[in-house]
């Protein structure tokens, strides 16, 4: 692991070994996650078309970063669109809803959500499917793997 951790990192977890030694590797791990992250050169990916708040890169068996997209309300609950982008560009999106109370609704707050829904899900397919920086292959909007 000291291949992926810098000089100053060593030196810093060395000096902590005397007084905390339980930390130091899972320190080290998250170190290294890091270094990990900052050599991958993903400076050419643009966030994705809609996205209003995008995370950091994460590895799992592939590069990836969750984002989110528009949120809009719709009777007492928030309608959002959300999805993942792979390191080729390309994204999946989906909505969430999320509402305390969601058990029921009369017939305006149902027309809301409805209205709320329908437009999210447009807005959805106005972004169209995603295309591969790499290769061209098409990202399926409204298909997104466990969060």
């Amino acid at each position: 692991m000291t291949n992926q951790l810098t000089a100053a990192q060593i030196a810093q977890l060395e000096r902590l070994e005397r007084d905390e030694p339980k930390t130091l590797l899972e320190m080290a791990r998250q170190w290294a996650a890091k270094n990990m992250i900052a050599a991958v050169p993903f400076g050419d990916v643009a966030p994705p078309a809609g996205a209003v708040r995008t995370f950091a890169w994460q590895l799992d068996s592939n590069w990836f970063r969750d984002f989110e997209g528009t949120t809009r309300r719709g009777g007492p609950a928030r309608v959002q669109i959300f999805g993942r982008q792979q390191a080729d560009g390309s994204t999946r999106r989906r909505i969430a809803v999320h509402s305390r109370h969601l058990d029921t609704l009369d017939a305006a707050a149902t027309r809301e959500l409805a209205a709320a829904l329908t437009y999210a899900a447009d807005e959805i397919e106005r972004l169209g499917p995603s295309v591969s920086a790499a290769d061209g292959r098409l990202g399926v909007p409204g298909q997104l793997g466990a969060r």
